[in-house]
């Protein structure tokens, strides 16, 4: 009985790593559950049995994907500077992305799900993404301040993170120039986009408050023989019958 547990767990597994692999390189329009098959080394009975469809499948394959990140978002103790947890942040991010001993199918997939927002992506998303971006968000409201909407913040987490990402997705290339993804290199890496980060943080946050400050004042006082509506720096005067 055990046996045979084992062999199932293990048909199981290679029906997973066979469908992230196609899954990632061809998208799950374009691969066929034969093909799957073949790459596993087993028959369509074997999806039938272990997730039903291609669909449950597909979705399998996500929560996979997503159970492969190696560390949980980082918390901080309320003494850490900002500079200091979004040091970590980035740090953590990096760590995902160029952790070893994942298949390297795994962020190809994740790349090819966001073409199509299915639920399984959208449960991913929630679970693992979002609560990345609140962490991030919260630490640049903390730079950009009370002056900043929230879609200014956003845009700051996104071009943060956006930096980080680069790397991931231009590997390649990258390599083929020369660099290694070394933890010596990524940690320069990390250093790079904390510093350039901070100065664009800190600069919005300058130009929020130069705006906010500059912004003009609607006063309006009436008269018995017109309207005078005062704005910061000027005066414009209209007619009762205007």
């Amino acid at each position: 009985m055990q046996i045979r547990k084992k062999s199932q767990a293990e048909t199981r597994q290679r029906l997973l790593d066979a469908a992230g692999e196609l899954f990632a390189e061809k998208g799950f329009r374009l691969a066929g559950t034969r093909e799957i098959c073949r790459k596993a080394g087993t028959d369509i009975a074997a999806i039938h049995y272990h997730f039903g469809n291609k669909e449950n499948l597909y979705d399998a394959v996500l929560r996979y994907a997503d159970n492969l990140l190696v560390d949980a978002i980082p918390t901080f103790a309320v003494s850490r500077s900002r500079e200091a947890r979004l040091r970590e942040m980035i740090e953590w991010v990096f760590a995902q992305c160029f952790a070893q001993g994942q298949p390297e199918w795994r962020w190809r997939f994740i790349e090819q799900a966001t073409i199509a927002l299915t639920p399984g992506l959208r449960a991913f998303f929630n679970s693992k993404i979002l609560p990345l971006y609140q962490a991030l968000d919260s630490i640049c409201r903390e730079f950009l301040g009370k002056d900043a909407s929230q879609q200014q913040v956003r845009f700051a987490t996104r071009s943060i993170l956006g930096q980080c990402f680069y790397y991931r997705h231009f590997r390649v290339l990258i390599g083929g120039q020369g660099e290694t993804f070394s933890d010596e290199h990524l940690h320069e890496l990390a250093d790079h986009i904390l510093e350039f980060s901070l100065a664009g943080l800190k600069a919005r946050a300058r130009g929020l408050k130069k705006a906010n400050r500059q912004k003009p004042v609607l006063r309006t006082r009436a008269s018995s023989r017109g309207k005078r509506i005062h704005w910061e720096g000027q005066v414009q005067t209209r007619g009762i019958g205007d």
